[in-house]
C-alpha cells in the first residue's frame, strides 16, 4: 500500500502536501528521465475513465480518431509565425540518428496543429468532404523549467482535437460544444470539479489562434488550474499550409479551423480540488474501486472471516472473478462493469483504515467477528464521514447511496468554495488584495494590456479568462459600459 510517511498539511506547505497525497496515494514515481513521471496504475487507470468518457462524447458528434507521428517537420512550425514563437522555447529537437546527421531536424510534438494541417490539406477537395473532424491520443513533449507531477511535466498525456469547417460560425458553434457538452460536462459529472467558463484574453490565447475558450476551477488553496481549452483557430494556419476548398459556386476558399484539448493534468487538478490532510480523495465515477473491503482478523478465525469478506464482496460484484492486485494479500474481485478491492493483509485495523484513507478510494467495509455473529457489515464513506453498521443484505445498496452521494457532495463543495471566494472588485487593489487571499477576483476591464502587466508584476496573477454571460458572475459583478467586461484574475499553476 501507500508509503508510510507524515503528511504535510496544507496550511504548512501547499506543495509539499500535494506531493505527499499523490506519492502516498500510489499515483505516480519520479522518473529518471529528466521533467518526467512514471504514472502508476491507479493514474492510468484514472485517466483511462476520463478518456473512454471523453470519447464515447466526441464519437457520437461525428468525431473520429487518428493517429499522426510524434516527430514533427521543423519547417512546419515556421509556417505560421505566431505559433512557433509561442512554443519555440518548449520544443526538443532530434538532429542526428545513431552516428548521422539528419538533413532536417526534427521537433518532438508540443502540440499536432502543423501536422494536422498538412494531414488536411491532402484531403480537402471541396466544401463536400466539410466538416472534417479528428482527434487523436497521444503524448506531447513540453520541455518546461518547473514542472510538478500531473500539473506540468515535460511529458504529459492528452487528446487533441483538430476539425474544418466551412464556415466562421459553424466552426465556433463547434468550439463551444466540446467546451460545455463535453469538457465542462466531464469536469463537473465525472471529476466532480466546478469552475468559470469563459474566453481567454489576447496575451493568454493559444499561440496563432484566434479566440481561445477555458474553463477555470479553483483549486483549494484558491488558485486557479487551466483543465481544457477549445480554440477558434480561424484561418491562419489555413493559409499557411494552403489548405483550402472548392465552395458551392467554384471559388477557392480555406476553412475554419478549430483545436482542443484535455489532458492529464486533470488528475492534478483532481488531487489538489478534493484531498485532504488525511491523504486522496477520487471521485467515485472514476474510482477504479467501489469499495475497499477490510476483514478484520481474531483468534482463529482468518479463514472465517476471509470467507465472509468474500461473500460481501460478491453482493457488490455479481459474477466477479478474484485477481491478484498486489501478491496475494490485495486482492480485487472484478467483472465488467465493477470492482472491489479485498485488503487480506495481517494487519492492524487502524493501519488499514490509514491505507484506506491515503488510497483516496470512496468507501471502505469492514467485517470482523462481531459483523459476522450478526450478519452484519460496517459501512464507511471517505467523502462525507458517515459511518453505520448495516445488514449484509443492504450492503449494496448503502455502498450505491452513498458513492453518490460522495459525488454530488465533492461537487457541491468545489461549487460553494468556488461562489464563496470569487470577489468582486471595484479597484485595483481590491483585485490586489483578493489575489493575496487566495481568491478570484472578478473585476470590470477595460481590456488594457497594461493591466496585465501590473497584476503579473505585483501579485503573480493573470487573466485567467473573461466570464462568458449566464454565470453567477452575472449578478456579481454587473456591468452596463460596453467597453468594460468582467474578468477573472487569478495565482494559477
Amino acid at each position: 500500500m501507500a508509503e508510510k510517511i507524515k503528511l504535510t498539511s496544507r496550511e504548512q506547505d501547499y506543495s509539499q502536501w500535494y506531493l505527499d497525497v499523490a506519492q502516498t496515494g500510489e499515483l505516480f514515481e519520479y522518473s529518471p528521465t529528466p521533467g518526467c513521471i512514471t504514472f502508476l496504475p491507479k493514474s492510468t487507470d484514472i485517466w483511462q475513465r476520463i478518456r473512454a468518457h471523453i470519447d464515447a462524447k466526441i464519437r457520437v458528434m461525428g468525431v473520429q480518431n487518428v493517429m499522426l507521428p510524434m516527430l514533427v517537420p521543423m519547417e512546419f512550425f515556421m509556417k505560421e509565425a505566431d505559433h512557433v514563437e509561442g512554443f519555440a522555447p518548449e520544443i526538443a529537437t532530434v538532429t542526428r540518428v545513431g552516428d548521422k546527421e539528419l538533413d532536417a531536424p526534427l521537433g518532438l510534438r508540443p502540440t499536432s496543429e502543423t501536422m494536422f494541417c498538412d494531414f488536411f490539406r491532402k484531403r480537402l477537395r471541396s466544401y463536400r468532404d466539410l466538416p472534417i473532424l479528428c482527434n487523436q491520443w497521444c503524448n506531447i513533449l513540453r520541455w518546461e523549467k518547473r514542472t510538478r507531477p500531473f500539473l506540468r511535466t515535460a511529458e504529459f498525456h492528452w487528446q487533441e482535437g483538430h476539425t474544418l469547417h466551412r464556415t466562421r460560425d459553424e466552426a465556433w458553434e463547434f468550439v463551444l460544444s466540446i467546451l460545455h457538452d463535453v469538457y465542462i460536462d466531464t469536469i463537473r459529472n465525472l471529476l466532480a470539479i466546478d469552475g468559470i467558463a469563459g474566453r481567454k484574453s489576447e496575451s493568454e490565447k493559444f499561440a496563432g489562434g484566434d479566440v481561445t475558450t477555458t474553463f477555470e476551477p479553483m483549486m483549494s488553496n484558491g488558485w486557479a488550474l487551466q483543465i481544457c481549452t477549445s480554440h477558434l483557430l480561424a484561418q491562419g494556419f489555413m493559409e499557411g499550409f494552403d489548405v483550402s476548398f472548392a465552395d458551392e459556386d467554384g471559388s477557392l476558399k480555406h476553412p475554419y479551423y478549430t483545436s482542443w484539448g484535455l489532458s492529464t493534468r486533470s488528475i492534478g487538478g483532481m488531487i489538489s480540488a478534493h484531498s485532504d490532510d488525511r491523504g486522496l480523495i477520487i471521485p467515485p465515477r472514476i474510482s477504479e474501486y467501489r469499495a475497499v473491503i477490510l476483514p478484520i482478523y481474531g483468534k482463529d478465525r482468518d479463514e472465517e472471516t476471509n470467507a465472509y469478506a468474500r461473500r460481501v464482496a460478491a453482493m457488490l460484484v455479481p459474477d466477479g472473478t478474484e485477481i491478484p492486485v498486489k501478491g496475494e494479500s490485495m486482492r480485487a474481485v472484478t467483472n465488467n462493469q465493477e470492482r472491489v478491492l479485498l485488503d487480506l493483509r495481517n494487519e492492524r485495523v487502524g493501519a488499514k483504515i490509514t491505507d484506506w484513507e491515503l488510497s483516496g478510494y470512496p468507501v471502505r467495509i469492514e467485517c470482523g467477528a462481531r459483523e459476522m455473529d450478526e450478519w452484519v457489515v460496517t459501512v464507511a464513506s471517505r467523502i462525507t464521514g458517515e459511518k453505520s453498521t448495516v445488514p449484509v443484505s443492504e450492503v449494496f445498496a448503502t455502498v450505491s447511496r452513498l458513492l453518490n452521494e460522495g459525488q454530488t457532495e465533492l461537487l457541491r463543495r468545489s461549487t460553494e468554495r468556488l461562489r464563496t471566494n470569487t470577489v468582486a472588485c471595484r479597484t485595483l487593489e481590491e483585485v490586489g488584495a483578493a489575489v493575496e487571499a487566495g481568491k478570484f477576483a472578478l473585476y470590470a476591464w477595460d481590456l488594457d494590456p497594461e493591466f496585465e502587466k501590473i497584476i503579473k508584476d505585483r501579485w503573480k496573477a493573470t487573466t485567467r479568462c473573461l466570464p462568458f454571460d449566464g454565470q453567477f458572475t452575472d449578478e456579481l459583478l454587473p456591468i452596463t459600459d460596453p467597453k468594460l467586461h468582467r474578468v477573472i484574475v487569478a495565482r494559477a499553476f
